[in-house]
């Protein structure tokens, strides 16, 4: 007699189990309001866990799972509409307050260790991120947490790929000015890289 496979749950909690830590890093940094973090990760399981059925076992189940969470925290921050509204931005004065952070390391490249970034990622870096609008920061977070390609990070945020491409070309400047990093050079427009080779 056959034993039974694995249930759906079974399949689903698979696949979610390696990411957890991983996504909640991910909504805290994107979110407005850190205090909302329990809830929009489990709605976005909720929902994702409801939605399973349409997963395609062939498709990357952290892109699938990493465009709901993106959703479930763009809805939340919306019902912060005056803080949506009134994105905040540092004035010139307050970015020079800011500590260089130097020791923060190359925050661009995909994490090795998200324990290690975790514990990088402190003060300055949250109040720069907070320099982004919602899309920047998710483009910029896409990218260095979940390191995602263009081609899926445009997939997992319903837009073209050159909005992926200048929306962290402007998050990434914002970041620099934010953190008191150099600038590059302005003299010349930065080269479109090649989103199927280029990994950032």
């Amino acid at each position: 007699m056959n034993e039974p496979g694995p249930t759906r749950e079974d399949r689903f909690l698979a696949l979610l189990r390696p990411l957890e830590r991983e996504l909640e890093l991910y909504a805290r940094r994107l979110l407005w309001d850190p205090g909302q973090l329990r809830d929009a990760v489990q709605n976005a399981v909720l929902r994702a866990f409801a939605a399973f059925d349409r997963y395609r076992p062939d498709a990357s189940f952290r892109a699938w799972i990493l465009k709901i969470l993106t959703r479930e925290v763009f809805a939340l921050n919306r019902k912060h509409a005056r803080v949506a509204r009134h994105e905040f931005q540092l004035e010139p004065e307050e970015l020079a307050e800011l500590p260089a952070a130097a020791d923060v390391g190359p925050w661009v490249a995909a994490p090795a260790d998200l324990e290690a970034l975790g514990a990088d990622l402190e003060a300055p870096m949250t109040q720069a991120l907070h320099t982004l609008s919602d899309n920047e920061r998710a483009v910029l977070l896409l990218r260095a947490l979940g390191d995602l390609r263009y081609r899926e990070i445009s997939e997992t945020l319903d837009i073209p790929m050159g909005s992926v491409m200048g929306d962290l070309h402007r998050a990434r400047q914002k970041m620099r000015a934010a953190l008191g990093r150099p600038q590059a050079a302005t003299g010349s427009r930065p080269s479109r890289a090649d989103p199927r080779t280029d990994p950032l």
